[in-house]
This record gives C-alpha cells, sequence and structure tokens, in this order.
C-alpha cells in the first residue's frame, strides 16, 4: 500500500552480469526523483520480493547506521 500521493508504478528491469555479480539498473525518473548518485549505498529488504528504499535521511547519518550495524554482527 501506497501513502497518499505516491506514485506506483511497476517496471521490468533486466538483470546483467557485470564482473562476478548479477546487477540491475534503476530507472533514471527514481535516481533523479531520490538524488541518488553512484556510490550511494541503498537498503535492499529481501523476502519473497526484493524492495529499494530510496534514503531521505543524511548520507552520513545512514552510513554511521551501517557502521554500527556492521559491528554488532
Amino acid at each position: 500500500m501506497s501513502k497518499k500521493g505516491t506514485q506506483v508504478s511497476v517496471q521490468l528491469r533486466q538483470v546483467r552480469k557485470q564482473g562476478g555479480s548479477l546487477v540491475i539498473t534503476l530507472p533514471v525518473d527514481f535516481i533523479h526523483r531520490h538524488n541518488i548518485e553512484e556510490g550511494d549505498r541503498l537498503p535492499a529488504i529481501t523476502g519473497s520480493i526484493l524492495k529499494i528504499v530510496p534514503i531521505t535521511e543524511e548520507k552520513d547519518q545512514l552510513e554511521a547506521l551501517t557502521i554500527e550495524e556492521t559491528k554488532k554482527e
């Protein structure tokens, strides 16, 4: 379910091989709407679906959270 006024779209994305990994690209409109830049880290929520979630917080705060979570493992 989406928030009121949030636009939802479904797009087929092609899986590509890059080096030893499989990758998918993000839609250009999504990249621009969320100010995503090369090198940014985006949370990927997995289960029966894969959901990529844009971060609205400051990137430094996300990096600190990522470092803290890594220490717990």
